[in-house]
Formats: structure tokens, sequence, C-alpha cells
């Protein structure tokens, strides 16, 4: 028998398993995708938008794998392929728990987190009190085997009578093309791939991560040097000690001040670029002229997850991980965290879906509440709701709170403000985002309006800033993963209240600056790992992000843009379009700015891989 006969012959026999296998697996995403995680909030808000994109993808991998076998493996090719994907569907499963309970795929990293013994009486407790359906963890591993047994069964038998497997194979080809076509050219989006990753792409990406990074350990020169560095920008404000065990950890020895009992309010404007904010933003302009703004400030991270999560935590994300799904699992306070916990009641609104990006498994760490429904995804209604929830439930407690908003309507390609006309939705991205922006700075003018007579603003403090800008070309960059120019990263931000100067600070400064800044007002001098410094006191000229692989530091009279295995670009922090690059006549400066933003980074970096951020 010729080789492709024998190959042919042995994808059929294999076919009847591999039917089952991907039956199996759809189960087990719709038990995944429309259930509410363990408690009591949806896994996903959008389960029709991820349904077809997880079926499909099971059936390409699992078509991979069946053509493997037929291909290489002629010994004990049935037993091994039952035996492959028994092992697989087990993983998944466990995979997908590990999903609702903690919003992270499986990984050594969360295996070591979790590597003590009493973890497995927390999953049992989970299981227990599950808010979807508790021990239906159990019943699934009960009945998936005997399921995949009898599934192959009855396609066994289906494909026993006369069945053209010549035409099967062609249909399935067919099939694998289309589902090809539409995971990554009709309807992509890279969130909804995190999500649905196979485990084997899972366990292939961590066997080359593991063969491929040697992970190094902070020496304690390193972690001196940076404590060091920390106490250099913050000029003498503060009378600490840090921990040498978490590098990040200092502890305050002055005189904790008295609590100041306001309310927050914290903006987050989607895709908001300074450069931008007088001609499309009166409204913000407006504000930015009656509080303490800085036209120096910049992100500490992209894309929105990573400008919330270092405006939260004051702590840039990973350089390398996608923080947000990588390392849901750290233990990481935010100032949410510390208001909470010093009696303030907190809610996170969010006009776009948190559970897209596995922004909402954060959210459960450090708010009582989040906010969310695909029907007011446009500012507009968003703004009506949080209104009146602000007005007729926030405020109505006697308690303060921390209200954090994150807006949607001028998101890319900027075309999403309600009622756009068609007119300006064929104009160019550069004059598209200024009708977004003014669009979205109209609603929320209309939200401060409608709260800023109330008692209780009086007590309030209105925090305004964007997650990040948007490259409109600048710079030969078009797209936010392609560059750390200004044009991604420089932000209008606001702070308004009482007792907040009214002017603006040429001093650079960044996301992280925001906890300490907050917790400054509140009067929260608590034990922190921020790496940022209160913008309400006098520091230097200090800003800290990554970006895609990219690093940037502003410090000194500098900004670096750096990338490992590229040349560094080097502009003055006043040349606000970066017009003039200087690295070539400051050649010494760039050196020791390399060295630094290695070395910061490379602190966060550790911290964060190994949960070290706070002591346990």
């Amino acid at each position: 028998m010729s080789f492709l006969a024998k190959t042919a012959n042995t994808a059929k026999s294999l076919l009847p398993l591999a039917l089952a296998v991907w039956v199996v697996h759809a189960v087990l995403r719709v038990l995944l995708l429309f259930r509410v995680n363990p408690y009591g909030t949806p896994f996903v808000n959008k389960p029709d938008w991820y349904v077809f994109h997880a079926v499909t993808w099971d059936y390409m991998w699992i078509a991979i794998s069946l053509a493997v076998w037929a291909f290489l493996i002629r010994r004990f090719y049935k037993s091994s392929f039952i035996a492959f994907h028994s092992i697989i569907l087990l993983i998944t499963y466990l995979d997908q728990e590990t999903q609702r309970f903690l919003g992270s795929h499986v990984s050594f990293s969360l295996v070591n987190a979790y590597k003590d013994p009493s973890s497995v009486e927390m999953f049992w407790e989970y299981f227990a009190y599950d808010q979807s359906v508790p021990f239906l963890q159990v019943a699934v591993i009960l009945f998936m085997f005997p399921a995949f047994y009898f599934l192959n069964k009855f396609f066994t038998r289906y494909f026993n009578k006369k069945t053209s497997f010549r035409g099967v194979f062609i249909g399935g080809t067919a099939f694998f093309l289309c589902c090809w076509l539409f995971i990554n050219v009709i309807w992509t989006g890279n969130a909804r791939r995190t999500k649905l990753t196979p485990v084997v792409d899972l366990i292939y990406r961590e066997i080359i991560s593991l063969a491929t990074n040697k992970k190094e350990n902070l020496s304690e020169a390193e972690i001196l040097e940076y404590q060091n560095f920390w106490k250099e920008i913050d000029d003498g404000n503060s009378s600490i000690s840090f921990s040498k065990e978490y590098p990040l950890w200092k502890k305050y020895t002055s005189p904790v001040p008295s609590l100041q009992r306001s309310n927050f309010i914290v903006v987050f404007l989607e895709s908001h670029r300074y450069v931008e904010v007088k001609k499309s933003s009166p409204f913000l302009d407006s504000l930015m002229n009656t509080g303490l703004n800085f036209s120096r400030m910049h992100i500490s991270g992209l894309p929105t997850t990573g400008g919330l999560l270092s405006t939260l935590t004051g702590i840039p994300t990973h350089s390398s991980l996608t923080q947000v799904t990588s390392l849901p699992f750290i233990k990481m306070p935010s100032f949410a965290h510390y208001l909470r916990g010093a009696g303030w009641r907190t809610d996170f609104f969010s006009a776009a879906d948190p559970a897209w990006d596995n922004l909402g498994v954060w959210m459960e760490k450090w708010y009582d509440r989040q906010h969310y429904n695909r029907e007011r995804e446009d500012d507009s209604l968003f703004w009506d709701y949080a209104s009146l929830y602000v007005k007729d439930s926030l405020a109505s407690n006697n308690q303060p709170f921390l209200a954090t908003f994150i807006t949607r309507s001028n998101h890319y390609p900027f075309d999403f403000a309600a009622n756009m006309p068609k007119s300006e939705k064929e104009k160019s991205i550069q004059e598209r985002i200024v009708y977004t922006m003014n669009y979205a700075d109209r609603q929320l003018a209309r939200f401060v309006h409608s709260i800023q007579n109330e008692p209780w603003f009086e007590n309030t403090y209105l925090i305004i800033l964007a997650d990040h800008g948007f490259p409109l070309g600048e710079n030969g960059n078009s797209t936010i993963s392609g560059g750390a120019y200004y044009s991604s990263t420089h932000i209008p931000f606001v702070i308004a209240g009482k007792n907040i100067p009214q002017k603006t600070d040429t001093i650079s400064a960044s996301q992280i600056d925001i906890a300490p800044t907050i917790l400054d007002i509140a009067g929260i001098e608590t034990s922190n790992p921020f790496m940022g410094h209160s913008l309400l006191k006098k520091r230097k000229n200090f800003a800290l992000g990554t970006h895609f692989g990219y690093k940037t530091l502003n410090y000194g009279n500098f900004r670096l843009i750096y990338k490992s295995g590229t040349e560094s670009l080097l502009f003055e922090n006043s040349d606000s379009l970066q017009t003039k690059e200087l690295s070539k006549e400051n050649k010494e400066t760039v050196l020791e700015m390399e060295k630094l933003v290695n070395l910061l980074t490379k602190v966060s970096d550790f911290s964060l891989e190994n949960d070290i951020v706070e002591p346990k």
C-alpha cells in the first residue's frame, strides 16, 4: 500500500475520534462562555462574540492534530491519539476553570504561585460556593470522558456507512480555510484570541519561554540603587524605610496625616491626545485651566489595560508580559484598594466590556462593584447612567466614595460617536478623531454639569486623564504598538477640588504618580509599593513607561525611547513634537538613561513576576 493510501486510511480511522473531541471541546466552551464566574458576574458579557471563534479555533487545531497523526505516526496511532487528546481535554478544563476563578490561563508561574497544598482546599471551596452551579466542575469531569467515548462510537457507526471519505476530506479542508479566514481576516480581535487560546498553544509557548528566557535575580546592589533613586526623585519629602526582601515596599516613619474623607471621581478618557485638547475639547480645556494640570503627563503602559493598571497600582505594566492576562493572580494593591480599606465605597464604571481584555478580573480585587451594560456603550447613555447612580446611590450614603470611569466613544477607528454622520465617518482619521474627541468632551461636560451643584460635590476631587494617546502618522508612526512617541504617550491630566492650586506644571510626570497623589489627598500615608510620587509635592523630573516592548524614561532634561536590539532615541522634554533627535550628540546621556530605565523595569518586572509587590 502506498504512503498516501496508508495516510488516508489512518486519517479515516481517526476521523470519528477527532470529531468526538471537537464536540466535547465545543460543550466545554459553552460551559465557560455562557456561565457567570464563581463570584456571580458574567465570565464574558458578550458570549455571542466569542463562541464562534472558540469553536472554529478548536476545529483548526484538532484538524491539525489529525493531520500530524495521519502523516507521521504509524504504530499505535489510535491509542496514542486518544491518550494525547484525553490529556489535553483534562488540561483544557483545568485551564477554563482557572480562568473563571482567577482570570488567568494555566501557566508555570501560576502553578508556582499556588503550589502550596492549601490551594487545593481553596479550589474545593470555590466549587462549593460557585454562583453558577455548585460542584458542576465535578460532574463535568465525571461525564467528559464517557461523552468522548460514546460520541466516538456514534461517529464511527456513521462513517462506517457508505460515506465518501474524499468528500469528507474536501469539505473538512474547505471548512478549515473558512475558519482561518473568519479568525484572522473577517473578525479579528487580540483580546478575544488571548482569552480563547487553546491549551496546546499555551503549552507550546510555555516550553519555548522556559527554553529561551533565563530569569535573573535582583542583586542587593540593584535593589539599593533603585531605592536610592526613588528617594532622589522624591526630593526629601518623606521619611521612609525600604524593605530589602520586597524591593518596592516602603514604610512611612513620619507622622500619619488625618484622613480627608472626600469623594474621588476619576475619569479615563479613551485615546485622548494632549495636542488635540484645545482644538477638540473645550470643556476639558476649561477644566485644565481651573485645576492643577501637567503639560508633560505621560502614560506608563499601553494599551488601555496598561494605562489603567499602571495608574491604579503606581507601577508600570510588565515590560514583556501582557500583565492583564498573564499575571491576574498576583496580590497587587492599588489606590482603590487602600481607599476601600480606609472606609471608602469603590465602584468601577466601564463603557466598554471589562471582560473583553480581562480588566474585570483586576477590578474585582479593588472595587465593591463593577458597572457595565452592552446597551450603554455610547458615552451619552453611559454618562446618563453614571450621573443617576452617583447621585442616587453613591452620594446618598454616609460614606465617602471612589467612582472610576472609562469611556469608549473616542476609540479607534474613531467612528463610534452616536449619530456620527456618514460624511464625518468618510473623512481622514486625523479629522475623525477631532469629531469623536469633541463628542466625548460634550458628554463629559453633561455629566459634570449634572453633579457640580450637588451639595456633596464641594467635598469631591475630580481627576481626569486619558488611558493613552494615539499616533496619527507623526514620526512616521500610525499604529499604537509601533513606537513610544508623544503622539501615543502624551496625555491630558487635571485635578480639580478644594485646596488644589490652579496652575499648569511643566515637570515631567506619568500615570504611576497618580496613585500616590490620590492617597496624599486622602491623607492616607500607608506602606505601599508605588514607584510614582505625589504630584502635590516638590519632586524632580521623572516619568516611566512600558509600551509594547518599548521603555520610556523622562529624567533631567531628556526623554529616552528604548527598545532592546534597536538604537535608542533621545529628545528634550520641551520638544513636544519630537522633531529633533539628539542621541548622537549625547551618547553618554543615552547610555546612562538606558542603564537606569533597564534597572527600574527590571525591579518592577521581577517584583510582579514573583508576586513580591507587598509582604505576604
